[in-house]
């Protein structure tokens, strides 16, 4: 059995003006509610928007990410500064050296870490990670984890819907016969499941704040007051299947 943790977008600011609770505090409690399980993980994967546009920097951030049980495995949001991103966090993984995509043996899986951030601000995949995808699949040696920030799969949702993801179809034929068994997101602020591409894929619970849903865009997409989260996949005979932790 592997067991992988993810935690999502805690969106930390340096002037502690949080619209809801601490996601620093609630960091601290996931970490906590980790270390006591009958279990631990084999590593926490965080998908990304680690600071808020506010934050100066990465070094509050990392001085709490570095409490995690166990080895924490960090990718970029659409509201990370790569330059800065890759700085803070060269000795945690492997980055490519155009993008900040990495690949990670954990226990009897492969996590593939695609870096979902295009120059711009656009979500999705070009060209060079589709070529650098193609290649980490192939050096797969077991079954793989694709984690990015942004989910590749309408969501219903227009605020997340209205840009796209760029290269979906080229990233969806690219997963056809390949070795994913499950894609993982954050980006949503909440939690959603589809199959897209053949693979399941769903957006973990922000750790941070959460935000109101519209399905028809006529609500205004903003902050909501939910209860931070995490989720634990467990890898066991080629599948994956996920529990949902929320912190009180």
């Amino acid at each position: 059995m592997t067991l992988i943790a993810q935690i999502t977008d805690p969106h930390l600011r340096d002037d502690g003006a949080y619209p809801c609770h601490d996601p620093a505090e609630a960091i601290l409690r996931a970490f906590e509610t980790m270390a006591a399980m009958d279990r631990l993980p084999d590593a926490i994967v965080l998908t990304g928007d680690i600071i808020d546009r506010t934050a100066d920097g990465y070094g509050a951030a990392t001085a709490v990410l570095r409490a995690a049980p166990v080895p924490l495995l960090p990718m970029p949001g659409n509201h990370d500064r790569a330059p800065e991103f890759r700085a803070a966090f060269a000795d945690w993984a492997d980055f490519a050296p155009d993008h900040l995509s990495f690949a990670r043996k954990i226990g009897d899986a492969v996590l593939i870490a695609l870096d979902s951030n295009l120059p711009g601000g656009k979500g999705g995949v070009d060209a060079a990670r589709l070529d650098w995808l193609a290649d980490a699949m192939a050096r797969a040696t077991a079954p793989v984890i694709l984690a990015l920030h942004h989910p590749p799969f309408p969501t219903g949702a227009p605020h997340l819907d209205k840009d796209g993801f760029a290269g979906a179809a080229q990233l969806a034929g690219l997963l056809a016969a390949s070795p994913v068994c499950r894609i993982i997101a954050g980006h949503s602020h909440r939690s959603m499941q589809t199959l897209w591409a053949g693979v399941l894929a769903s957006t973990c619970p922000a750790i941070g704040h959460g935000l109101s849903l519209s399905l028809t865009g006529n609500f205004p997409h903003r902050a909501s007051c939910m209860r931070p989260a995490f989720e634990l996949h467990v890898l066991q005979s080629g599948s994956v299947t996920t529990h949902q932790i929320s912190l009180a």
